[in-house]
């Protein structure tokens, strides 16, 4: 959890302070901005613009919070460079939508894309396109065919989320305060020892119910529930709901917890459904908590913001995410390595990434990852009443 510090003194830098456009298809920009700004949108016009030698983001659909800062890292990184960027998503969180567009973006001879994927399959022939036509593919937050990205850009290692989650979850149940960095799984053991109730259910509105990223999460969950101190205490079984990453759907999703009343708390790992839940438990006045991946700015309203406030008489008492401006520079670096400095991804392959903000230059070094390889832009980072108000206009 290296990251951890140098994220805390990142929250107190006032460059950071996020652009949350994104209602727009397209964003767009040449490289020379300065000050770190996301870029304004451009209006869709077709394809009317060039995009030829364009570095490409793609997120899983317009109006989402978490890509539009994805972008902003990944823009001011390569403009810094002196290269030329993009934003491009599609209004619908659906893999046709996103092949759609990517056989347009090839056509048009794009220097590269870096995406986040709505789902497992589907896009093997335009991947493939891609790669005959030299097009460099690197994912981040959701995985691309490993057969077919350069790399993969990890937020965070998977099992560590999955289990981060789980904890909170528990804890939060139990009306227990966030124990401090390294702490909850201790803390976990001896607050279900000393525990004599019903067992405690726990439920998840994830994104869609194919999206990769939110499945290798939810099946960490999993992993973590079969530990044996969690046994006769918590159900191993996830309630599972799907919101599609879609505001009004995850609403409804939230509802059905709140109606079924079945489950103590829901996690909601998408920045989209835990806002959406967030909204629908306070406004029901319902006794189910949250906690999950959320942005404090999306979040203020549903959780605690001082050092005194008790954070149980909030919706949601603590909750977790990651330097999500960082991750979009870190595949920002990637996508340069792969197109300038020879850097292939292959296991032990590395590329220097410049400072950026607040974060020195660093290293990052390619690693296995499942049947492809990742490398790791950092560590899951607890948002709680203790900093909240620092970070409230940063992410």
């Amino acid at each position: 959890m290296k990251n951890w510090k140098r994220l805390v003194a990142l929250g107190m830098s006032a460059m950071m302070i996020a652009s949350l456009a994104g209602c727009s298809t397209t964003k767009s920009t040449e490289g020379g901005s300065e000050g770190g700004e996301a870029a304004a949108p451009a209006e869709s016009g077709g394809g009317k613009e060039s995009l030829e030698g364009t570095h490409v983001f793609m997120f899983k659909s317009t109006g989402n919070s978490f890509g539009d800062l994805m972008y902003e890292g990944f823009s001011e990184y390569l403009e810094a460079k002196g290269e030329k960027t993009a934003y491009k998503s599609p209004a619908e969180t659906t893999v046709a939508a996103q092949v759609q567009m990517l056989d347009e973006l090839i056509t048009q001879n794009v220097a590269s894309i870096t995406i986040s994927t709505n789902g497992d399959a589907g896009y093997d022939e335009v991947f493939k396109k891609a790669q005959e036509k030299g097009i460099p593919i690197v994912s981040v937050d959701s995985e691309a065919n490993p057969e077919y990205r350069i790399c993969h850009t990890n937020q965070a290692e998977t099992q560590d989320i999955g289990s981060y989650l789980v904890q909170a979850a528990v804890l939060i149940t139990l009306g227990v305060d966030y124990p401090g960095d390294g702490k909850m799984e201790e803390t976990v053991k001896t607050e279900l020892g000393k525990y004599s109730g019903e067992e405690i259910k726990l439920g998840v509105l994830s994104a869609s119910i194919d999206t990769p990223v939110q499945n290798s999460w939810i099946a960490a969950m999993e992993t973590e529930l079969a530990k044996d101190f969690y046994a006769g205490k918590v159900s191993p079984e996830l309630d599972k709901k799907y919101g599609n990453d879609d505001l009004t759907e995850s609403t409804t999703q939230a509802q059905a917890f709140i109606a079924e009343n079945a489950v103590d708390c829901i996690i909601s790992p998408t920045t989209v459904g835990i806002a959406a839940a967030g909204q629908a438990l306070k406004s029901a006045n319902s006794e189910i908590k949250l906690t999950g991946l959320g942005l404090p700015s999306e979040m203020q309203s549903f959780m605690p913001t001082k050092a005194d406030d008790d954070a149980f008489e909030y919706v949601c008492p603590y909750m977790m995410l990651w330097d999500v401006i960082h991750l979009g520079a870190v595949s920002g670096a990637a996508t340069y390595a792969a197109v300038n400095d020879g850097f292939d991804g292959s296991v032990g392959s590395s590329f220097e990434m410049d400072a950026f903000r607040d974060y020195e230059a660093e290293t990052y070094e390619a690693y296995q990852s499942g049947d492809g390889t990742a490398v790791l832009a950092g560590a899951p980072f607890i948002f709680e009443k203790n900093n909240m108000a620092e970070w409230i206009d940063v992410l």
